[in-house]
C-alpha cells in the first residue's frame, strides 16, 4: 500500500486570517509538508500596503512555503508577481477560488470564474512574471461544474500544479465536496493535481489517495486546533496507530502556538490566538467556560495557567 501514498504530499491550505507564520510553523512542526499563505492583495502590494508586505514574510524555520496572491486586473497581478517573486517563496499561488462576497465583487478570486478569459490573461500574466514556479487554486466552477474548461484553461498557461476544491464558488462551505472532477486527471500526466474539501479525517484523506494515487492532499478547516491532523494521517499510511493526542502535547502545542503568535505580533497576538485557542477547545467537555475566561483575558501567563489546569477528559 505505501507506494500508492510515496508521491503525496500534505498541504496546509491557504486561509485568510489563520495560515500566519506561527500556524504554518506549528502544522510543519506536525508534519505539513507544504503550507501557503494568506492570500494577499496584489493591489495592496503595489500601493506599497504595509498588511499586505507583512503577510509576505516567511520564517527561516519555515519549509516549502509558497505564497498566495489574488485580483482581477492583469497587470496588477503580473507587477504583484515580480514583487512576490523577490521574497524567494517556493511557489505563487494564484487564488481563483475564495468565495468571499467582498472579494468575488471585485472580480477577484472565485469570480475570476465568472470570466474566463480574465482568468486566463490573469494567470498568463503571472507566469509570465514569476520567477519561481506558479500553482494555482480554485474551485469546480462558480455555480456550475465546468470544471473540465477550468482545468484545460490552467492547464494552457503553462501551470503544472492545480490544487481544487469540490465545491463551486456559490456553495461557499455548505453542502459536501464533490470529486467527480478527480474523472478528469488521467487526461494530464504532467500536472500535479491537489485534492481539497471536507478532508478532516486520516481515513477520510487515505481513500481518496487510493482512489486517485498521485495526487497531493490539501487540508483547511481540517487543520482548525487540529494540526496534529497531517502527523495522523502518516501514521496511517505506516499502518502504525493513531493514538488520541495526549494533554502534554495538546497543552505544549498550545503554549508554544502563543509564544509564536506573541514573539511575530506582539502584545496582539493575544487576541488574535483566541480564535485559535476556540478551536483547540472544540468539542471538549467544560470548555465554555475556560473560553469565556481566554476571551476576555490580555494577561499570557493567566491564561496559559488555566490551560495548565484545564482538565478535558
Amino acid at each position: 500500500m505505501l507506494s500508492q501514498f510515496k508521491n503525496t504530499n500534505l498541504i496546509l491550505a491557504p486561509m485568510a486570517g489563520i495560515t500566519d507564520m506561527p500556524f504554518r510553523r506549528i502544522c510543519n512542526k506536525f508534519g505539513a509538508d507544504i503550507t501557503v499563505t494568506e492570500m494577499v492583495s496584489a493591489r495592496g502590494l503595489i500601493e506599497g500596503s504595509e498588511k499586505s508586505f507583512k503577510l509576505l514574510h516567511i520564517d527561516k524555520d519555515e519549509k516549502n512555503t509558497g505564497i498566495q496572491i489574488f485580483g482581477n486586473d492583469p497587470l496588477v497581478m503580473a507587477r504583484a508577481a515580480k514583487i512576490v517573486s523577490r521574497f524567494n517563496p517556493a511557489f505563487i499561488d494564484i487564488n481563483a477560488g475564495c468565495p468571499a462576497k467582498k472579494v468575488i465583487k471585485s472580480g477577484s478570486g472565485g469570480g475570476l470564474l465568472n470570466d474566463l478569459d480574465n482568468f486566463k490573461r490573469v494567470l498568463n500574466a503571472v507566469v509570465e512574471n514569476s520567477e519561481v514556479p506558479v500553482t494555482c487554486k480554485t474551485r469546480i466552477g462558480f455555480a456550475d461544474d465546468y470544471s473540465d474548461e477550468i482545468i484545460d484553461i490552467i492547464y494552457e498557461t503553462g501551470i503544472r500544479k492545480i490544487a481544487i476544491h469540490g465545491r463551486t464558488v456559490k456553495m461557499g462551505f455548505k453542502g459536501s465536496a464533490n470529486y467527480d472532477w478527480c474523472k478528469h486527471i488521467n487526461k494530464f500526466n504532467d500536472v500535479k493535481f491537489v485534492l481539497n474539501g471536507d478532508i478532516d479525517s486520516p481515513r477520510r484523506a487515505m481513500d481518496l489517495i487510493l482512489q486517485y494515487p498521485g495526487t497531493d492532499i490539501m487540508i483547511g478547516r481540517g487543520a482548525l486546533g487540529n494540526p496534529f491532523i497531517f502527523e495522523k494521517i502518516k501514521k496511517a499510511i505506516l499502518g502504525e496507530p493513531i493514538n488520541d493526542i495526549s494533554y502534554k502535547i495538546w497543552f505544549d502545542t498550545i503554549r508554544e502556538h502563543y509564544n509564536l503568535m506573541l514573539e511575530y505580533y506582539g502584545d496582539y497576538g493575544l487576541i488574535l490566538m483566541r480564535k485559535h485557542v476556540g478551536w483547540y477547545l472544540k468539542g471538549m467537555r467544560n470548555s465554555k467556560k475556560i473560553k469565556d475566561f481566554i476571551f476576555r483575558s490580555n494577561n499570557y501567563k493567566e491564561i496559559i495557567e488555566v490551560l495548565g489546569e484545564y482538565d478535558r477528559t
